[in-house]
């Protein structure tokens, strides 16, 4: 506002200076208002101002030194432009004019008054005095503020802990901070000042990058010194940046990020640059190790792919070397393998040539193999054209210029073969490359472990598989979930499935009746080292209904206390029942006059009580004694009864026969039995109960073998409970019936008798044993034994003494069908 109220004053009336306009963005700046009251165009875009007519300067006051820039570089040509600072000489200029104009007018109008005049110039003296003063004044300021500055960028330069470097418009370094002091080795003291900035970097004079971007770098320099390394940088115009590895700084050298950006003047002229430098080494280390970690990792998986492939051993180990000889751009590799005299010859091959094959040949002892394979370590040769050793020279004559040769060692020690890998490059095998040579001599080594072992477990597992499949006893083993996984050749014809039927398709408890499935899950035992249960007798159905004796033994299959299946063994017993029943019926002749002499006792009483009842009955007749007559009749009837039940026996157990098989309720046929004897055990104060918790409906059986069979039981039953002589026992029999498998029909005959001994246990079923001493004629379980048997079914017994007895019955049956 000062510039305008000088240049509207009286003083400047007769000057040839027009004020066109003024620029402000406040619309409410004191300068604009003043210049709305002059009636001057005023604008808020400085850039309006270039438009008006007959402009000849641009003065700009705000003492804003990007927006100064601004204004000059846009400024037209031809109109001067004045800064905040040159402001200051015009407006010193224009107040000096302004008083000079003033005093001289009123020198003239003094009439040559001395006094007057001298006043008057001293007054012009004293404002010229204070214009000199404010402008010293101001100029002073100036300085200090630049001084500061200057002072403030330095000590950002060398506060900073990014090394930094600083030249001037002379490439003189004017910075180079304590960071770029211990980057490069190099004190500030030998390199500001000078223009040896270059030293550090370089093992020759050349420009670096702030030499080339305070020199305005373009493009075409950049390629020359950088190649591919560099970049325009994106966050400064002007500047440049790249990365390179400099062999110069430290001892094993540094990798380098630099970036260069131009310093400018207000008015955008380049007066130096600034270089920062950023060590990658660390980052570039570990970028490399990444990558050669990555490298070995593919390769890795492209030489495990290779040794995993679907092929056989050979195939699989010339697939692994071609991706080695690929991966390391080899010039050839072969595996030498060791033949029974400890030499070694050509085993596999990849991209060798055949005269390098023969040449080589069966090596001797004291070859490079064997001495590799003594060592169990990777050894890399060199020079082989000068070689001494003239199997290395041999390499030589075919273009290889080194070798590399790693042993192939399996787990336990012992070496499988050496691989030999050339190159016709003197310098080939990096660090990386020993590696990759190290993991394909183990990924081999374990391939050709694990295809040994394979191969012996193939042939385990066959001759396994064979003896399974050729055993005389039926093998069944299943899973977890009792699927059947093993179904052996004699399994077959026991149950008349075929293998393929019933593997992962079946559930063997479809096949087993109960008592198998019983025994095997409750016959594990953990104190057992052959995992083999005890066997037992049984009968199993074939498919086609056929009733097969067998006798088998199975148990549980664990792991880690967790059930992951179980076996079962079968011999078919059908051969040695059919050889037994021959042996019996031989025996049962003889059986017959033993039996007679064995029972002569009893039949002498039979017939003492024949007569005792004769003459009982004679006397009664004679004397008309009614009650002799009625006690000679029931000592008859007993003993037609005994002589009945001896002779009956006797006819049972001498006489093959044939089960008549008819329709029949089984339950009716235990009613009837269980009727017969209900007398007998009220006498004896013992409870008969039946028992059918299912229902047996109309099936094909032979009745009177399960008539005569359940009678003995019962009779036997009955016995049992009376020559039990504890008082608190209150005696019972009880019998039941049930379905079991679809075709089998259980019989059990249960009492709290006298029981039966471990002793007598074992001569149950034998000819003439009795547990009933001179009472018995051990004929009734003979007898109840053949009848089972020939009914194709089977009989067992569990007793305890003093506790009673369970005999239990399981006959095959066909049901009826309904028309």
């Amino acid at each position: 506002m000062v510039i305008l109220q000088i240049l509207s004053s009286e003083n400047f009336r007769q000057k040839n200076f027009t004020v066109s306009g003024v620029a402000d963005i406040d619309d409410q700046a004191m300068g604009l208002k003043y210049a709305r009251k002059l009636g001057i165009f005023t604008t808020n875009d400085y850039s309006r101002l270039f438009k008006l007519k007959n402009l000849h300067s641009i003065i700009e006051l705000t003492k804003d030194d990007d927006l100064s820039g601004d204004i000059r570089r846009s400024t037209p040509s031809g109109i001067r432009f004045f800064d905040h600072f040159e402001a200051r000489s015009v407006l010193d200029y224009l107040q000096i004019e302004g008083e000079k104009t003033s005093v001289l007018k009123k020198i003239r109008d003094s009439q040559n008054n001395i006094e007057k005049i001298e006043d008057l110039f001293e007054q012009f003296c004293d404002f010229f005095l204070k214009i000199s003063k404010e402008r010293n004044e101001y100029s002073q300021g100036i300085r200090a503020e630049l001084t500061a500055r200057e002072r403030a960028i330095s000590q950002v330069v060398e506060g900073s802990t990014i090394p930094t470097f600083v030249i001037d418009k002379d490439h003189i370094v004017t910075h180079w901070n304590k960071a770029c002091e211990k980057l490069t080795g190099y004190p500030a003291g030998k390199i500001i000042g000078t223009n040896h900035h270059w030293q550090p970097f370089r093992s020759e004079e050349r420009p670096i990058m702030a030499d080339l971007v305070l020199n305005g770098m373009k493009e075409h320099e950049a390629w020359k010194y950088y190649g591919t390394k560099w970049n325009r940088s994106s966050l400064i115009e002007e500047a440049f940046e790249a990365e390179e590895f400099f062999p110069h700084i430290g001892e094993e050298g540094k990798w380098l990020f630099f970036t260069a950006a131009p310093i400018k003047s207000p008015d955008g002229e380049i007066v130096g640059a600034i270089e920062t430098l950023w060590d990658r080494t660390v980052e570039k280390k570990a970028e490399e190790e990444q990558t050669r970690h990555i490298r070995e990792l593919a390769t890795l998986c492209s030489i495990y792919g290779a040794l995993n492939a679907p092929l056989d051993l050979s195939d699989r180990i010339i697939s692994a070397i071609q991706e080695t000889n690929d991966i390391l751009e080899a010039d050839g590799i072969c595996i030498f393998v060791p033949e029974d005299d400890g030499n070694y010859q050509p085993g596999y091959s990849y991209g060798c040539s055949e005269r390098f094959l023969q040449t080589y040949g069966i090596t001797h002892e004291n070859s490079i193999f064997s001495r590799v394979a003594q060592s169990g370590k990777l050894t890399i040769l060199g020079d082989l054209e000068h070689c001494g050793d003239k199997e290395l020279r041999s390499l030589g004559s075919e273009g290889l210029k080194a070798a590399a040769y790693a042993p192939i060692i399996a787990k336990g020690g012992e070496i499988f073969g050496i691989i030999m890998v050339g190159s016709k490059k003197p310098e080939h095998f990096s660090l990386e490359e020993k590696h990759i040579l190290e993991l394909l001599a183990n990924r081999i080594g374990v391939a050709m472990e694990n295809s040994m072992l394979q191969e012996e477990l193939r042939r385990d597992a066959k001759f396994q598989a064979r003896l399974i499949e050729n055993s005389t006893n039926g093998i069944v083993a299943t899973d977890e979930e009792w699927r059947i996984v093993i179904f052996n050749r004699e399994a077959e014809e026991l149950f008349g499935y075929s293998s393929d039927e019933v593997i992962k398709k079946l559930d063997v408890r479809t096949l087993y009746p109960p008592q198998i499935i019983e025994t095997i899950e409750k016959g594990y035992d953990k104190k057992r080292t052959d995992g083999e249960g005890p066997w037992k007798e049984t009968s199993i159905v074939r498919r086609d209904g056929k009733i097969i004796p067998v006798r088998f033994s199975g148990t549980l299959l664990h792991e880690h206390n967790k059930v992951m299946g179980s076996v079962a063994f079968f011999q078919d017993l059908r051969e040695i029942k059919r050889l037994e029943s021959e042996l019996v019926r031989s025996e049962r002749l003889a059986a017959i006059g033993q039996t007679v002499a064995g029972t002569a006792h009893d039949i002498k009483n039979i017939l003492h009580g024949f007569k005792g009842g004769g003459y009982l009955i004679n006397a009664g007749l004679d004397k008309n004694d009614t009650h002799k007559l009625k006690n000679g009749w029931q000592m008859i009837q007993r003993n037609i009864s005994r002589t009945s039940d001896l002779v009956l026996d006797l006819l049972s157990y001498s006489k093959e026969r044939e089960p008549e098989y008819e329709t029949c309720f089984p339950n009716d046929i235990v009613d009837e039995v269980c009727g017969l004897f209900t007398e007998v055990g009220r006498d004896n104060m013992i409870e008969i109960h039946k028992d059918f918790p299912l229902p047996v409906g109309k099936v094909k059986m032979d009745p009177r073998t399960i008539h005569r069979a359940l009678s003995n039981l019962m009779s036997n039953a009955i016995d049992a409970c009376i020559s039990d002589h504890n008082p608190d026992n209150q005696h019972r029999i009880n019998i039941t019936v049930t379905p079991e498998n679809d075709n089998i029909v259980r019989f059990e005959v249960q009492d709290n008798g006298s029981g039966i001994s471990e002793e007598a246990k074992g001569k149950l079923f034998t000819t003439f044993f009795s547990t009933k001493g001179s009472d018995g004629t051990g004929l009734g379980l003979l007898v109840t034994k053949k009848l089972v048997e020939e009914h194709h079914g089977i009989i067992d017994v569990t007793s305890q003494l003093g506790k009673g007895s369970v005999f239990t019955i399981r006959l095959p049956f066909e049901t009826e069908k309904e028309e």
